[in-house]
């Protein structure tokens, strides 16, 4: 059998969080945005509207760690989550699609260190059918919570190869 890693769990916007999703606040606005994924030294610039002390309707989120931007993320924003059609851009790729609670959920296109997934998203994994190109390698069916298995090959994206079974 075939393996392939495909694992890039070490991406900025996708790798594990130590902490549990928290809020993050714009320091000028006070407006609160989402972070399901939060790091130290992690800060937040909002342009857009605030209800309530949260982003709301379109806008644009930039995420700065220790003063360096490093994420826009742009689209529509429901009580402080990025919701609907919306793109996230880091230094390393992007995500251009679907999005429920800040993460890919439904169709989308994500790019990441050269490495590109299209089709279903769940909980900001590849989900359900898609098709990822690495190069000259293709993956193409079903996949579960960022692991793909067809009778020849196995292999994972977005999640440790070991977390494929």
């Amino acid at each position: 059998m075939l393996c392939a890693a495909l694992a890039l769990a070490g991406a900025s916007a996708f790798a594990p969080a130590a902490l549990a999703g928290e809020w993050i606040a714009d320091a000028s606005a006070g407006c609160r945005v989402w972070n399901p994924h939060p790091r130290s030294g992690e800060t937040i610039q909002w342009s857009g509207a605030c209800a309530n002390g949260y982003a709301q309707g379109r806008g644009v989120a930039k995420w700065l760690r220790n003063g360096v931007a490093y994420e826009t993320d742009e689209g529509e924003w429901r009580e402080g989550r990025q919701v609907g059609h919306g793109t996230q851009v880091w230094s390393t790729g992007s995500y251009d699609g679907e999005l429920v609670e800040s993460e890919p959920d439904g169709r989308g296109k994500l790019t990441l260190q050269g490495v590109r997934y299209e089709g279903s998203f769940r909980a900001g994994k590849p989900n359900g059918a898609g098709t990822l190109t690495n190069g000259s390698e293709v993956y193409e069916g079903s996949w579960t919570n960022g692991c793909f298995r067809d009778e020849r090959r196995k292999a994972s994206f977005l999640v440790p190869l070991s977390a494929c079974r």
